[in-house]
């Protein structure tokens, strides 16, 4: 805009000057492209400075700008950054939570597996025991019974003193093998009592302390030789304690129980050795010999059937010694090898054998000869007394 006013008023300058003189003329000319170029350079001066001075103020203007942005740059990066953690944060939490929800998934389905099991062996439980119910009331009762051994045994463990009001139930049931370490749990924490009491008591008690718990030392005793004979044997606690107790336990015993005691005696000293059980076969024979069952032939059959080899019979005869408290049994072994092998060819030693049998019946024959003779004459000095004192009786009467 402002070149265009400066060409029309160059124009009309012109114009007024081409009617002068042209000397005039060319010097005003001169003049005012002079002062033209003056005032271009003033005005370009003018234009610099003011382009500097917005070049300047631009120039500040990005440097500010370039810094907003450079803040602006700076604080979304630490936002980005502090996102980013929190981010990570967040992500690491939830995996974290989403494995445990996972892990808790797993366990609550391995746990409804299991639930699911055991409620089907409940199920199946509960149908076994009602088909029981329905078609073996008897197999049923057994299973409730054996519960209620098991509850027994139990309570012995934590009691042993209470053999006392329970033994009498665990002799008229059957007893599994498994039961037998049990009740020897039992046994010796009983005997430790009894111990401790003993060593504690003073002297004025001594004796009292010593017969404390008899009975139910010896109930225990008496299970152990009609349910466990076998493996009382092959304990070596149990089978000192019982060698002292065979007479009472045989004298307890019915006939099914001996023979049951007997055959597990025998199988015990068949897996231990014959030869290695001498004290025992004879606290046995012993015990037999001065009970009711001395003549029971089919005990002393168990004894050759469970040895089975001629040389352990004629072994078990020989291991047994000559105490007359022994006799009757030993007769009766005696008398079994003579009925078996006296039609075989015999040894010299297996005839002296028969002939000691045949002398130690010929005791036993004359010592029962002179108990029945002895027993004739308290008989006929009893009918003498007693008729004397009628006698007496009658005088008495008639004065």
């Amino acid at each position: 805009m402002k070149k265009i006013i400066l060409l029309t008023l160059l124009s009309i300058s012109l114009y007024a000057i081409g009617n002068e003189d042209p000397v005039k003329l060319e010097f005003k000319k001169n003049e005012l492209e002079a002062n033209s170029n003056i005032n271009q350079t003033n005005i370009l001066e003018s234009k610099i400075a003011e382009l500097q001075k917005d070049y300047e103020k631009q120039e500040k203007i990005n440097e500010k700008t370039l810094d907003s942005i450079s803040n602006q740059i700076s604080a979304a990066s630490l936002n980005l950054t502090i996102f980013g953690i929190l981010f990570s944060v967040a992500a690491i939490g939830l995996g974290l939570y989403v494995t445990f929800i996972e892990r808790k998934i797993v366990l609550i389905r391995e746990e409804n597996k299991t639930l699911l099991s055991e409620t089907k062996l409940v199920k199946d439980e509960v149908v076994k025991i009602n088909n029981q119910i329905q078609k073996d009331i008897y197999g049923l009762f057994l299973k409730i019974k054996r519960e209620e051994t098991v509850h027994i045994l139990e309570r012995l463990l934590k009691i042993p003193e209470d053999i006392s009001n329970l033994s009498q139930q665990l002799l008229s049931r059957e007893l599994e093998k498994e039961d037998f370490l049990i009740l020897k749990e039992a046994y010796l924490k009983l005997k430790e009592k009894n111990s401790k009491i003993n060593e504690n008591s003073d002297e004025d008690d001594e004796e009292f302390n010593f017969d404390l718990k008899p009975d139910y030392i010896n109930s225990y005793k008496l299970l152990f030789f009609q349910h466990f004979l076998d493996l009382s044997i092959k304990d070596s606690i149990i089978n000192d304690d019982l060698l002292d107790y065979y007479n009472s336990s045989v004298d307890c015993a019915f006939e099914n129980d001996i023979i049951k005691s007997t055959t597990d005696f025998m199988n015990s000293i068949m897996e231990t050795g014959l030869q290695s059980k001498t004290i025992e076969v004879n606290a046995f024979v012993k015990a037999l010999s001065q009970s009711d069952f001395k003549t029971f032939d089919a005990i002393y059959q168990i004894f050759f059937q469970i040895l089975q080899t001629r040389e352990n019979h004629f072994k078990l005869f020989n291991i047994l010694n000559d105490e007359k408290e022994t006799r009757v049994g030993k007769l009766k072994i005696g008398q079994i090898l003579t009925d078996k092998y006296s039609h075989t060819q015999l040894s010299e030693s297996e005839k002296n054998i028969l002939d000691k049998t045949n002398t130690i019946f010929l005791e036993l024959e004359a010592e029962t000869a002179e108990k029945n003779i002895k027993l004739e004459k308290q008989k006929a000095a009893k009918a003498e007394r007693i008729r004397k004192q009628e006698e007496l009786k009658n005088k008495k009467q008639q004065n």
